[in-house]
């Protein structure tokens, strides 16, 4: 087997959050170089959030930069697939597609004792052994693509139509040409909402008021300033789109998500909070139909967060994982209005993966995706070494390559000094079957045919 040394240790997982760096940093400038016009995400809107080809929802960090990929390449929809889906479907990527990375959380486990343990062998320890382990949690990624990357729309128009239609929101306006939400609306006459909202009473600004656990709304009117029809109707969006900001503003507080919020203008976890809203609420927003300018009060803020973003490689993932809480808690509650007026759910009862680092064990849903007809494909399969003297697997479906997996060191030595190549090929098999899941059901290596798993 291949034995070879790689120069770059860089994980998938590090790309992918490069990747989201990237983008944001490209929505800030584009922001500011249309004087705070374009919204965060820079689309009309849809309804419901990304799925994958199957209909599961994309969740948090996943579902917010689909969102904004599908806005930028301006997609009909936020429908994504992987490459082996692609290859069911019988579909070709158009020329010059760039994949978008998927992350989801996965755990290194190790004993008392410092030893590895499988993710099954933990799920049936006791929890007096549970507690005696060491539990890691790490980024992985995989990647998709969108519908409209493909050939989907010449070759199977009637599917390609159904998908683009399910995430189209109604145009509901109230009797000033606004646009009307229901479900917040009916949120705020109820007060079913965390805390008490005060929505019918002139202000001069919207706020949350901790001391008192009270969010001041100004009057919807209020936000009629544009003279147009569709101007008076995007009028109505911002509304919500306030609201929402001020709702997750609500979530951080001790007894709820326990944010760490600064107290003043200018201390930096003052500003982290303030981008925390403001990802929430366009998150949110975009799952209900509507974008979200950056407000104004903000701007001021933009400077540092893209500082941060520049500086601080993992300050978008601290960032991501306080927005993943406060947007699920906030359509959490939004659902229970949906279902009440007989609308569908925006969640949904499946979601793609969970982004919260958590030592609890679970199938990760991600996994599905890229194990997911996987039957009548090639698995390719090589041990490298790296330049920090840690062995590696890495795996690829059809030349699709896959994240690579650490190995420990003994296995990795006692398999590239075997001489026998059935024995090779066999260890190799047992090795793919632990790293990649069950789902592979890998077969014996066959040496003689490029290292491939026959499946």
């Amino acid at each position: 087997m291949a034995y070879q040394h790689q120069n770059s240790t860089q994980s998938a997982g590090d790309r992918a959050i490069e990747k989201f760096t990237e983008m944001m940093i490209t929505r800030l400038e584009e922001a500011k170089d249309n004087d705070w016009k374009q919204g965060w995400i820079g689309g009309q809107g849809f309804q419901g959030l990304p799925q994958n080809l199957n209909g599961r929802n994309y969740s948090g960090t996943n579902s917010l930069f689909l969102f904004i990929d599908t806005a930028v390449n301006k997609y009909a929809a936020p429908v994504y697939m992987t490459f082996l889906q692609k290859e069911k479907e019988g579909l070709r990527l158009k020329k010059g597609s760039e994949a978008m990375p998927i992350i989801y959380w996965d755990m290194s486990i190790k004993d008392a004792n410092g030893q590895k343990v499988t993710l099954a062998d933990y799920k049936n320890m006791t929890k007096a052994e549970k507690e005696k382990c060491e539990v890691r949690p790490f980024l992985r990624s995989f990647r998709v693509y969108n519908i409209d990357q493909t050939n989907m729309q010449e070759v199977n128009k009637e599917k390609y139509d159904k998908l683009i239609a399910r995430f189209q929101p109604p145009k509901l306006a109230d009797t000033e040409g606004m646009y009307r939400n229901a479900a917040l609306d009916r949120m705020f006459e109820r007060q079913e909402w965390l805390c008490h909202i005060q929505y019918d009473k002139a202000s001069e600004q919207a706020f949350f008021r901790p001391s008192q656990d009270l969010i001041v709304l100004p009057l919807k009117a209020q936000f009629k300033m544009s003279t147009t029809e569709s101007g008076i109707f995007k009028d109505g969006m911002e509304y919500y789109s306030t609201a929402l900001h001020e709702m997750a503003h609500s979530t951080g507080t001790p007894e709820r998500l326990n944010r760490t919020v600064g107290s003043r203008f200018g201390d930096p976890r003052y500003a982290k909070e303030e981008l925390v809203a403001e990802l929430s609420s366009a998150m949110v927003g975009n799952a209900m139909g509507f974008d979200r300018r950056i407000q104004n009060n903000n701007i001021a803020y933009v400077d540092g967060w893209l500082h941060a973003l520049r500086e601080e490689p993992k300050f978008i993932v601290s960032v991501m994982a306080d927005v993943n809480k406060a947007s699920n808690l906030i359509l959490q509650k939004i659902d229970e209005q949906k279902l009440a007026l007989g609308e569908a759910p925006v969640l949904g009862t499946q979601q793609e993966q969970a982004n919260e680092p958590s030592q609890k064990t679970k199938t990760s849903a991600p996994l599905q995706d890229q194990a997911e007809d996987v039957a009548k494909s090639v698995v390719k399969a090589n041990i490298y070494k790296l330049s920090t003297g840690t062995y590696v697997i890495q795996a690829s479906v059809n030349g699709q390559e896959l994240d690579q997996k650490p190995i420990d060191n003994k296995t990795a030595v006692t398999y590239l000094r075997m001489k026998d190549g059935q024995k090779m090929d066999q260890m190799l098999s047992d090795i793919v079957r632990e790293k990649y899941g069950s789902e592979l059901n890998p077969p014996r290596v066959n040496r003689n045919e490029s290292r491939g798993l026959k499946i």
